[in-house]
């Protein structure tokens, strides 16, 4: 089951709030499953159900796709505290580093990971045979 805070597609979150299945939507808007889902993927036009979307979701019809659920899906977004950092050194290219950084950083964290990188690419020395070890 998908957590809603991961629900990115405004009505999908609606639907999932309110506890419906694609095809409860279908039967409360009198179209097939199919047609919803194309409606939810935004391939088909929606504007000839605004209202009724609006009257299932109890808001107004110019809020089902904007307003208070763009801020929740915006909020969850921001908070998500899954951000990574990390980084791996090319054994035998000295100065190589492989980054993998996803997510939201303030600018203090984004400076003090740079620093840490910089440091750590540092400590990396290279002996007379070319062999590359990290120098504590």
């Amino acid at each position: 089951m998908i957590k809603i805070s991961k629900l990115t597609n405004p009505l999908e979150r609606r639907r999932a709030q309110f506890g419906y299945s694609q095809q409860d939507m279908s039967n409360l808007l009198g179209i097939t499953q199919s047609q919803y889902s194309r409606i939810e993927k935004g391939k088909t036009d929606v504007s000839k159900h605004i209202k009724k979307l609006s009257k299932i979701f109890s808001c107004e019809p110019n809020e089902v796709f904007q307003g208070q659920i763009l801020r929740e899906i915006d909020d969850d977004f921001l908070n998500n505290q899954t951000n990574c950092f990390k980084r791996i050194y090319h054994e035998r290219k000295p100065g190589y580093v492989n980054l993998k950084i996803d997510g939201w950083f303030t600018k203090g964290q984004i400076s003090n990971n740079y620093e840490m990188l910089i440091k750590e690419l540092e400590e990396w020395r290279i002996n007379e045979n070319g062999i590359k070890w990290k120098h504590k």
